[in-house]
């Protein structure tokens, strides 16, 4: 009996270390590229994901780009006068073939919906433009061979609101719910707004003080929650010592340097156009602060 209850120990260790090595692998090598709205221009959750890879996995070399862009949406919605009249939102289909065939990524995360519904109750059309964004983008990618493709559900709108009064959360949770009913081949969903919603329900403190836009506590949560989805457990940290560690602090320049070079070398359309650029010189940054960043996670 001891020698199977041991046996039993020894497969199931075996199976967690494959799961753990799969999920390694299936990023390792790999050129990753987030896509999004604002939540990911800002990027710190790409960051807080990047340097839970390069902590865990210092053997390993992983290639992580956040490319979102403010304010944008796969809908191709925009509400009138969206910032103050002067320009309508943004929509990735403007950039993605710029994006696909410049950066030429393996495995894609994209984090839409917050900005699709444009912030008003649930619509029938509406969400069918976001529906056929989320189809559109899924096909552009696999045209384009991308290995693997995420969908990260739309965080949550973090309002509080009375009994029988509407709130937009609502309509994120309903795109959500229908990201998540997806069966496609090649295509994972992530279900970060139940994850977002479990955490906030249990928390007096909101994540985002405007609503919309989470602070590094909620950047952190959607980056642990994405993590996990692809089968990484990250250990538990506070926020102040992964923001005071040297290697996350490295992590986080590479981040941003190589977000602004490579959405200038893309180009853009926005409050104004930019038309794609050469890299140059960029490239010889960030192989400066890749290199540092190899330093600090052996030393780790």
């Amino acid at each position: 009996m001891r020698n199977r209850v041991s046996l039993l120990v020894g497969v199931s260790i075996a199976l967690c270390c494959l799961s753990a090595n799969a999920a390694e692998n299936s990023l390792a090598g790999k050129r990753i590229v987030f896509l999004g709205d604002s939540i990911t221009q800002a990027g710190k959750y790409v960051s807080f994901f990047d340097y839970y890879l390069e902590k865990l996995h210092p053997d390993q070399n992983f290639d992580v780009i956040g490319l979102g862009l403010a304010s944008e949406t796969l809908s191709g919605l925009s509400e009138e006068g969206h910032a103050g009249g002067k320009f309508p939102r943004p929509c990735l289909f403007e950039r993605l073939g710029r994006l696909l065939k410049r950066a030429k990524p393996d495995v894609v995360f994209a984090c839409y919906g917050i900005n699709d519904g444009i912030y008003k109750p649930l619509d029938e059309q509406r969400f069918a433009a976001f529906q056929d964004g989320v189809k559109k983008l899924i096909a552009e990618c696999k045209a384009a061979g991308v290995e693997q493709i995420y969908l990260v559900t739309p965080p949550i709108y973090d309002a509080t609101t009375k009994p029988g009064e509407f709130n937009y959360d609502s309509v994120m949770t309903k795109y959500a719910e229908w990201e998540m009913s997806l069966q496609e081949p090649g295509v994972q969903v992530i279900d970060l707004h139940a994850a977002m919603r479990k955490a906030r329900d249990a928390q007096d403190e909101v994540f985002s003080r405007d609503k919309v836009h989470p602070g590094d506590a909620g950047h952190l949560l959607m980056a642990t929650t994405i993590l996990q989805g692809v089968g990484v457990k990250t250990p538990e940290e506070t926020l102040a010592a992964i923001n005071a560690d040297p290697l996350f602090k490295q992590v986080d320049a590479l981040r941003k340097h190589r977000s602004s070079s490579w959405m200038n070398h893309i180009g853009y359309t926005r409050e104004k156009t930019v038309e794609p650029q050469p890299l140059g010189d960029a490239e010889e940054t960030t192989a400066k602060l890749k290199a540092e960043v190899d330093r600090l996670r052996w030393e780790d």
